[in-house]
């Protein structure tokens, strides 16, 4: 057998051999897709709505726009309160008072790439107390998407 032969047929075996032995390692296999309820590099677990929409009915999640008032009040999800994410701190206290910060808060804002639901999760946490915040994967695109 020639040398090209060889290698032409060593890469191949190769790349099995090593997709073996990472699965054996990785029985989830190397192209998983990842759980909306996994937490991302922020810290704060993703939840779809279809998740989060029985538990918001229930009354067990307590439901947060962190979109400007007049988003709010264009189109929200109907049960949730508006907190803008950009809200003075003696707002964020306020509402932490209103509805105790035991309560679990799911946080969302205007679309996927939106920044304010973290922003907002982050401050919740960090200025206000809570400790059991997700955010709504999708925002409200995820909720309407639904409707």
């Amino acid at each position: 057998m020639s040398k090209l032969v060889a290698k032409i047929l060593f890469f191949p075996l190769a790349a099995l051999a090593l997709g073996a032995a990472y699965q054996s390692v990785h029985p989830e296999g190397l192209w998983t897709l990842r759980s909306a309820q996994e937490a991302h590099e922020d810290g704060f677990e993703r939840v779809t709505w279809t998740e989060a929409q029985p538990k918001v009915s229930s009354g067990e999640w307590l439901l947060v726009d962190a979109r400007d008032e007049e988003q709010f009040n264009a189109q929200h999800i109907p049960g949730a309160a508006s907190l803008p994410s950009a809200a003075y701190e003696e707002m964020l206290l306020f509402f932490a008072e209103e509805h105790g910060r035991e309560k679990a808060v799911v946080v969302y804002c205007g679309s996927e790439d939106c920044e304010m639901s973290t922003e907002l999760a982050m401050r919740l946490r960090d200025e206000a107390g809570f400790t059991d915040i997700r955010i709504l994967e999708g925002g409200i695109l995820s909720w309407r998407r639904a409707q």
